[in-house]
């Protein structure tokens, strides 16, 4: 049996999901506010570690950026190298990137940090840290602990092209983790799987950037206006 990650992304439910987000999500205004995050200019090199689909990257190109999108589900890359955007999309586990100093900016978008125990998620972060320059931007967007426990719900559902989607959460305060069960719903298919997320506080979360060798901080929200506790998201932009 693999990790949750790996059956729930690998799973045509939850593809089928990811794939409709084109159309369920204003990705041009998340891209206008992920360049004024990381204070992009042109030219410069970004990297976008887990891609997914590829909706941020391929933007983010389009508007004149060198990009790399590292995703380690391969029906994902399919569906990103066929635009033939010009980013240059790499299979790698987001633990262990074959980057050393070569980027001006990274991004983890989307809630994907989280999914490993203690050790794997500071790899995650120390393996972004090294990808980037002395100076560079890495840009987390995960929800926080400040905010998500002030409004916590044990259930929630929305629909994506189609496809309704369940959640039924807890929140174990021995692990700090988020325990959710996701039923999919699409015609008469029911499918189900279940994840298991570290839900960090600004501090812990800075914590564990500090260990990786990043050296400052900026906690907004994913409006840009500063990090309060009615927050919906944190985006953390952490340099390195």
């Amino acid at each position: 049996m693999g990790a949750w990650w790996e059956e729930m992304f690998a799973s045509p439910a939850w593809q089928q999901v990811q794939l409709g987000w084109e159309s369920a999500e204003d990705a041009d205004d998340q891209v206008d506010r992920v360049e004024r995050a990381l204070h992009l200019e042109p030219g410069m090199r970004v990297l976008d570690v887990p891609c997914g689909t590829g909706r941020i990257s391929s933007r983010l190109a389009a508007r004149g950026y060198d990009v790399v999108g590292v995703d380690i589900t391969d029906r994902f890359l399919e569906v990103a190298r066929a635009r033939d955007d010009g980013v240059r999309y790499e299979k790698a586990d987001m633990r262990e990137l074959p980057f050393e100093a070569e980027f001006d900016a990274a991004l983890c978008f989307g809630g994907s940090f989280g999914y490993f125990d203690e050790d794997g998620n500071l790899a995650q972060a120390t393996a972004a840290a090294r990808a980037l320059r002395p100076g560079g931007r890495y840009l987390i967007d995960v929800p926080a602990l400040e905010s998500i426990l002030a409004r916590f719900g044990e259930r929630n559902w929305f629909e994506v092209e189609g496809t309704i989607v369940l959640e039924e959460r807890s929140f174990a305060v021995a692990t700090g983790r988020i325990e959710t069960t996701w039923t999919f719903l699409r015609g008469g298919d029911r499918t189900e799987h279940r994840s298991s997320m570290h839900l960090y506080s600004v501090k812990d979360l800075t914590d564990v950037l500090r260990e990786a060798g990043i050296t400052s901080f900026e906690t907004l929200d994913d409006t840009l206006e500063p990090f309060e506790l009615d927050s919906q998201r944190l985006w953390l932009v952490a340099v390195r």
